[in-house]
C-alpha cells in the first residue's frame, strides 16, 4: 500500500509539474503575443492629411526616455483633415484629463486638442487593452511645411558620411496648404562644418527641375539650415534679411519651413538661396558652364597642384577652355580642412589667404592663373601704404568695388561675427565687359555672431577688423588704413545700417519669432537630445532674443561714435605665432579692452599653454590698461606636458 501510494504521489506530482510548466509557457507566449501586437500597433500608427491637393503621412516621434509619442502636425493641417491609421487593434482609446475619445482606423483626429497630453490605448475585439503609450499632438502655425523623401527610405547614410548623395522626392506646401512645389530631386546631401557633429544636420539639395519657391527667384539648388548652434534661430535670418535691405549683390533670401524627412518631423529649418552664380542668385557669367559645354565630364579630368614661386594652385587640366577667361568666378576665403578637399583653388603670397575656386568648380590652369595672379596683385595693392601696386602702378580702387568691400565689412563687423576673415567669406569677379574689378559678397553663415560667444567675440565696444579668429585675413585691417575705403564704411554705415539696427531690435526680431514660435517649440522637444528638456510652459523667446538685443543697442552706440562722430581709435596688434593669430583690436582713445584674444593666462589651446601677453619691454598686458596710442603685443607660452615639440 505505501508503495503504490508513492507512486500515485509521484504520477500526481509530475502531472501538477507538467501544468505548470504549460502555464509557464502560456503565459509566456500570452506575454510575447502582447509584445508583439504593442510593436505592430504602434509601428503601424499613422496619419494621413488628406487635402484637396495631396495626402501626406507622418508618423509620430517616440521620446523613448519619456515614453511619450509626439504627432507634429503642420501649419495647413486641420484636424478634420487629419486621419488615424493602425492595425493589430480594433480600435484606439485617447483618454485626456476631461473625457475619453474612441477612435477606429480611418477616423479624423477632430475631438483631439493640441497640446494636451493623452493616454492613448489600443484595444482588440474583445475589450483587452493591447499596447499603451502617451500621445501628444502639437501644431504648427504660420509656416510652409517641406515633404522629403529619400529614395533609400532612410537618412543613415546621408546622416553618416557629409559626402555621400542619395536621390529622393520632394513636396512643399505654403502655410495654407497650397501646393509650392513637387518634384524629384537630383541630390541629396549633407553640408556643414562645426554644425556636422550635431544630430540635426543642414542639407542641400537640388531639384529636377528648376523651381521658384517662395519668390526667391527660379534655381535647382537649395539650402536646408537647421540653426542648431544658435538657440534663438534668428542670427542668419536677420542678416540675411539685413544685406537684402542694404542692396548687397546675392544676398540669401530665405524662409523658415517644418521639414519632414520619411515620413517623420525632423525640426524648423531655414530654406535658402545658395551662394552661387546664376540668373537669379549672383547674376554674373557662368565660366562653369562654359567649361562643361567644351568639355563633358570635367570630373574625370586629370588635376594639378604646382606652386607659381610659393603661390600655390591647383585645378584640372582641361583640353578645350572658352576664349574669355575674366569671368565669372565665385571664390571662397577658406581654412586649410575645407581648402584641402575642394578642385580648385590658390593661396596667395602676400596674405597668405587660402581661396577655394566655388566656380568654376573644374577650373583650368588658364583660368586659376588669372584669378589668383588678379587677387595677387589687389592684395599688393592693398598692403602698401600709399595703396598703389609696386609692380603694376595700379591702385587698390582699380582692383576693388569700393562699395562693395566696404558693405561687406561693416556688415561683418557690425554682428561681430567670428567666422568672416576666416571662412564662408565669398567674393566674385564678372568677366571684363562687365567690370575689371573683384566685388565682395553674397553674406553668408552667421551662427557665431550678435554675442552668442564669449571673449573677443562677444564684445562690442571694438573693431576687430575680421581677425578674431585663428588664421583669419588681414585684408580688411589693410583697406581700413586707406582714406577712401574708412570714409566708404562711414557712408555706408550712416546711410543704412545705423537706423537698420534700430529696426532689428523694435521690429524684425518679433516678426521672425512670430512666424516661428509654435514650430521653435516642435524643435525643441524633436531635438531635446541636443538642446536638454523643454522649458515649462515653452520657450521664452525674450529671453533668448535678449543676447543678441543687448549686443546690438551697446554695438550701435560704439559704431555711432567711431563711423558717425568719428572719435579717434587706438589699436593693439595682438601676435601669437603658436596659434597662428594675428588679431587687430581697436578702441576709442583712453578706453580699455572689454576682452583679449586666446583668453586666460593658464588656459590650454592645442598642444599649448597660454602665459599671457606682453609687450616688447616685457611688460605684462591684460587688456584693463586705457588705450592712449598703437601698440604690439605678443603671446608667451610654453607646451603642455607630454606634448611633442
Amino acid at each position: 500500500m505505501d508503495m503504490l501510494y508513492r507512486i500515485k504521489k509521484r504520477k500526481l506530482l509530475g502531472i501538477v509539474l507538467i501544468l505548470l510548466v504549460l502555464l509557464t509557457m502560456g503565459m509566456e507566449k500570452m506575454r510575447y503575443d502582447r509584445a508583439w501586437r504593442e510593436g505592430d500597433c504602434m509601428e503601424s500608427l499613422c496619419f494621413t492629411i488628406k487635402n484637396s491637393m495631396s495626402e501626406q503621412v507622418i508618423r509620430c516621434f517616440q521620446d523613448e526616455a519619456q515614453e511619450i509619442c509626439y504627432l507634429f502636425l503642420p501649419s495647413y493641417a486641420n484636424a478634420g483633415d487629419v486621419h488615424i491609421s493602425f492595425t493589430g487593434a480594433y480600435e484606439v482609446v485617447f483618454a485626456g484629463a476631461q473625457e475619453e475619445i474612441v477612435l477606429r482606423s480611418g477616423a479624423d483626429i477632430s475631438g483631439l486638442l493640441y497640446n494636451q497630453p493623452y493616454e492613448m490605448q489600443f484595444i482588440d475585439n474583445d475589450g483587452q487593452k493591447l499596447a499603451q503609450k502617451r500621445l501628444v499632438v502639437m501644431h504648427s502655425a504660420n509656416l510652409p511645411a517641406m515633404f522629403l523623401e529619400t529614395d533609400s527610405g532612410s537618412m543613415e547614410l546621408l546622416n553618416g558620411d557629409k559626402d555621400y548623395e542619395e536621390k529622393g522626392r520632394l513636396v512643399l506646401f505654403d502655410a495654407d496648404g497650397s501646393m509650392v512645389c513637387a518634384d524629384r530631386l537630383d541630390r541629396i546631401s549633407g553640408r556643414g562644418n562645426s554644425t556636422w557633429a550635431y544630430p540635426k544636420k543642414s542639407y542641400g539639395i537640388r531639384l529636377k527641375n528648376q523651381a521658384d519657391l517662395f519668390g526667391m527667384g527660379s534655381a535647382e539648388n537649395w539650402i536646408l539650415l537647421s540653426n542648431v548652434e544658435d538657440r534663438s534661430y534668428l542670427r542668419n535670418k536677420i542678416t540675411y534679411e539685413m544685406a537684402i535691405a542694404a542692396g548687397m549683390e546675392g544676398a540669401p533670401e530665405s524662409q523658415y519651413i517644418d521639414l519632414y524627412v520619411n515620413n517623420r518631423y525632423h525640426g524648423m529649418y531655414q530654406l535658402c538661396e545658395k551662394v552661387e552664380i546664376g540668373p537669379e542668385r549672383i547674376p554674373i557669367t557662368d565660366l562653369g558652364a562654359k567649361n562643361l559645354k567644351l568639355n563633358k565630364d570635367l570630373q574625370e579630368y586629370e588635376r594639378f597642384y604646382e606652386r607659381a614661386g610659393v603661390r600655390e594652385e591647383k585645378g584640372v587640366i582641361l583640353p578645350k577652355e572658352p576664349a574669355d577667361l575674366s569671368g565669372g568666378y565665385l571664390l571662397e576665403r577658406d581654412v586649410s580642412e575645407k581648402y584641402e578637399n575642394e578642385s580648385s583653388g590658390f593661396c596667395t603670397l602676400t596674405l597668405h589667404d587660402q581661396y577655394t575656386i566655388k566656380s568654376p568648380k573644374y577650373a583650368s590652369v588658364a583660368q586659376v592663373d588669372y584669378i589668383s595672379s588678379l587677387v595677387e596683385e589687389m592684395e599688393k595693392a592693398v598692403t602698401a601704404k600709399d595703396g598703389i601696386n609696386p609692380d603694376t602702378g595700379l591702385s587698390y580702387l582699380d582692383y576693388i568695388d569700393l562699395e562693395s568691400y566696404a558693405m561687406k565689412y561693416v556688415l561683418e563687423e557690425l554682428c561681430k561675427n567670428k567666422g568672416g576673415g576666416a571662412t564662408s567669406s565669398f567674393f566674385y569677379k564678372p568677366e571684363d565687359a562687365v567690370s575689371t574689378k573683384l566685388f565682395a559678397g553674397p553674406v553668408w553663415d552667421y551662427d557665431k555672431a550678435y554675442a552668442r560667444l564669449y571673449g573677443i567675440d562677444g564684445t562690442a565696444r571694438d573693431l576687430c577688423y575680421l581677425t578674431q579668429r585663428d588664421n583669419s585675413t588681414t585684408l580688411f585691417w589693410h583697406l581700413y588704413a586707406h582714406p577712401e575705403f574708412r570714409q566708404m564704411v562711414s557712408d555706408c554705415y550712416e546711410a543704412f545700417f545705423s537706423d537698420y539696427i534700430l529696426e532689428i531690435n523694435e521690429k524684425k526680431i518679433e516678426e521672425y519669432v512670430s512666424q516661428m514660435y509654435a514650430s521653435g517649440e516642435m524643435d525643441r522637444i524633436r531635438w531635446k537630445e541636443i538642446y536638454g528638456e523643454a522649458e515649462e510652459g515653452g520657450i521664452d523667446w525674450g529671453q533668448e532674443a535678449q543676447p543678441i538685443r543687448s549686443f546690438l543697442t551697446e554695438r550701435k552706440a560704439f559704431l555711432d561714435e567711431i563711423w558717425i562722430e568719428q572719435k579717434k581709435l587706438c589699436t593693439v596688434h595682438f601676435i601669437a605665432d603658436e596659434y597662428h593669430r594675428d588679431t587687430y583690436v581697436s578702441v576709442i582713445e583712453g578706453e580699455s579692452l572689454q576682452s583679449v584674444p586666446i583668453g586666460e593666462a593658464g588656459s590650454q589651446n592645442g598642444e599649448f599653454i597660454f602665459d599671457g601677453w606682453y609687450t616688447a619691454d616685457g611688460t605684462v598686458f591684460d587688456g584693463s590698461q586705457p588705450i592712449f596710442e598703437d601698440i604690439t603685443v605678443y603671446s608667451r607660452s610654453h607646451r603642455a606636458a607630454g606634448e611633442e615639440p
